[in-house]
């Protein structure tokens, strides 16, 4: 599907646009940003309008020369109703299939950047020593938990859409996820006094996902190992 090429894209114009003060190289690559997506968007609507013309009438009136704020109308952000009435029901389970992987995949970055980020807090704890050195680590450190956080909104932004086709709030494989949840206990050290008790944040015992192919599986078993 093509939508994973359209919110890459509208992802990097809305980091440019929240730079207030851009430089001129800044500036113009916005345009150039823009301009891609408005050919990407010329694409997916002739495509989109050709297997369900009924969406024309769903599209109101837009900036042009802000694409990125112009709906892609994904079965994710109608009702039921409505993607029943304009024929997008199956669109909608090809849709939650590929977020679901999509989510996984966040979960996926999720871990493995506390890893990178609690390898490193351990490293800048044994070896890091200086007033310079120590606000060069602070800063590098800074990064990572950024990165921490970035791979959280996307698996909450992909959470958000699956739950808008169906998925439960109450779900136990993709549950809510809070940035104080973004942590685990160090396996690097001796357990302490009551580690035994302090079980690890929800994403780090989640299950298998469905619909993997055979390879698929056997990656997923691979990184399973990994992470633990």
């Amino acid at each position: 599907m093509f939508f994973p090429l359209l919110t890459f894209v509208r992802k990097k114009i809305r980091l440019l646009v929240e730079n207030k003060s851009p430089t001129a190289s800044e500036s113009k690559a916005l345009r150039n940003e823009r301009q891609k997506l408005r050919q990407y968007l010329t694409i997916w609507r002739k495509e989109q309008f050709e297997l369900f013309p009924g969406l024309r009438e769903r599209i109101g009136a837009f900036d042009p020369s802000q694409p990125e704020l112009e709906p892609l109308l994904l079965p994710s952000s109608l009702s039921q109703p409505f993607r029943t009435k304009y024929g997008l029901d199956n669109l909608a389970k090809i849709e939650y299939s590929l977020r679901e992987g999509r989510a996984h995949d966040a979960l996926d970055d999720v871990r493995k950047s506390i890893k990178i980020f609690n390898h490193n807090l351990n490293f800048k704890k044994t070896f890091v020593h200086g007033q310079r050195p120590n606000t060069r680590a602070q800063v590098f450190l800074r990064t990572l938990t950024k990165d921490k956080i970035g791979g959280a909104e996307k698996y909450r932004s992909e959470r958000k859409a699956l739950l808008a086709l169906g998925l439960s709030e109450t779900d136990e494989t993709l549950q809510d996820l809070q940035d104080d949840q973004l942590w685990s206990k160090d396996s690097s050290r001796p357990a302490r006094l009551g580690d035994s008790r302090k079980e690890d944040p929800w994403f780090w015992h989640v299950g298998r996902p469905s619909g993997l192919t055979e390879t698929e599986d056997k990656e997923w078993d691979i990184e399973r190992k990994e992470f633990h």
